[in-house]
């Protein structure tokens, strides 16, 4: 459907411009005139390089978790203060300092002054606002009490907030660890070893299997250390790119739910995640098949998300919400599937959620806590390993040339 740019005068009198769908222009000024609204100027949008240029700068923009949580915590405060809706959400697209995350917040306001929910303003955003913040916004409207309902919301992303934080934090150092021996290793095998190599490769003599798979490595690496370096960031670009696919997407999310450290990590932010998201809707009022559909888009990992999906769509039909996690046992722990069952029979969910919340953010906070010392070793067993084969491969060869000289 066409778009149109318009300029009218509202019922208070302000100049309002903002876009409108419509069939024609004189759809569009019977639209706006269906909103109290007087249009004064409407003219077609052209569809040009800008426009696609414009698309593609939102594509690649970002509003990140602690932005929104600010937004969030900020529009409370102003609607408790006693402004109206669209004159708080104006004076806070101007305190932006994100200028895609401003423009956002500037057309909701826009259309929240045409007359628009502030809800369905929001889910014109989904990039920006997920379900979990439009539904909220939504319970709010409904329930007539948006301000605490906002207050609310804000306290729930900056639980999530902080537990993301920390969990990606902890995951900072043996990335950081990682990087650094690779590049060592780089330099060590294009530099380094070569000029050992070459004095053995001198020797007229029968050289060990090891020692020759080592050296016709660090012959690779020296005479194609360009190469090397292309094809190892190619295959890095590669994986990521795969990653982003819904079957990489898949089988690494599989991956990381089956290493020893890693794996715990995951499913007990998942779990901290599944607890605190779904118990903040239902005490929200949020209906539990749509709490837990909304709560499946959260997750971090994909089998949690359809594990959670598949949960929502039993209890429809009237599967009891324990018995419908019962059939996840790698994902959901008996703790959490017998406080949702003490729960449901109780009719205290949220006040048990919240329970679960608070016991599985202690966990992530231990673990993550602990985290670097147990990479430790594992980091030294590696480093020992590596090293022990250089040692075995070329220390060793030179040991014996020596002794039959």
């Amino acid at each position: 459907m066409p778009q149109f740019t318009y300029t009218a005068r509202n019922k208070e009198g302000q100049k309002v411009s903002n876009t409108v769908d419509a069939a024609d222009h004189r759809a569009a000024g019977e639209a706006l005139r269906a909103h109290g609204m007087l249009p004064t100027s409407i003219r077609a949008q052209k569809r040009g390089v800008l426009p696609k240029f414009n698309s593609l700068a939102a594509a690649l923009a970002r509003v990140s978790l602690l932005e929104k949580l600010t937004f969030a915590k900020n529009l409370s405060v102003t609607l408790k203060a006693g402004l109206p809706l669209a004159r708080a959400l104006a004076i806070l697209a101007k305190q932006m300092p994100n200028p895609y995350f401003q423009k956002v917040v500037a057309d909701v306001g826009q259309r929240v002054e045409s007359g628009k929910a502030l809800s369905e303003s929001l889910a014109a955003y989904p990039k920006v606002f997920p379900p979990l913040f439009v539904n909220m916004v939504k319970v709010g409207e409904t329930s007539g009490g948006l301000d605490e309902t906002l207050e609310y919301l804000a306290g729930q992303i900056s639980r999530d907030y902080n537990l993301l934080r920390r969990t990606r934090g902890a995951m900072m150092y043996p990335a950081v660890v990682l990087f650094a021996l690779l590049a060592i290793g780089y330099l060590m095998f294009t530099f380094v070893l070569p000029k050992l190599t070459d004095s053995l490769q001198q020797f007229n003599t029968q050289l060990p299997v090891l020692t020759r798979v080592i050296i016709a490595v660090v012959n690779v690496f020296s005479q194609y250390s360009l190469v090397v370096l292309f094809v190892f960031l190619a295959a890095v670009a590669g994986f990521v790119a795969w990653h982003r696919t819904p079957a990489g997407r898949r089988a690494v999310h599989r991956l990381l739910l089956s290493l020893p450290v890693i794996s715990t990590i995951i499913k007990k932010l998942n779990l901290a995640r599944f607890t605190i998201i779904f118990g903040g809707l239902l005490k929200s009022g949020t209906p539990i098949v749509e709490a837990l559909s909304v709560t499946a888009r959260t997750m971090t990992n994909v089998y949690y998300e359809d594990a959670i999906a598949d949960a929502s769509e039993k209890v429809k039909i009237g599967v009891n919400l324990v018995a419908a996690l019962e059939r996840y046992p790698k994902l959901f722990t008996p703790m959490v599937t017998q406080m949702v069952s003490v729960g449901e029979e109780s009719g205290t969910m949220e006040k048990v959620l919240e329970e679960v919340a608070v016991f599985y953010e202690a966990e992530v906070d231990d673990t993550v806590k602990n985290l670097s010392s147990i990479i430790e070793p594992v980091l030294v067993i590696v480093i020992g390993a590596v090293v022990g084969l250089l040692a075995v491969g070329l220390i060793l060869p030179i040991y014996s040339i020596t002794q039959n000289i």
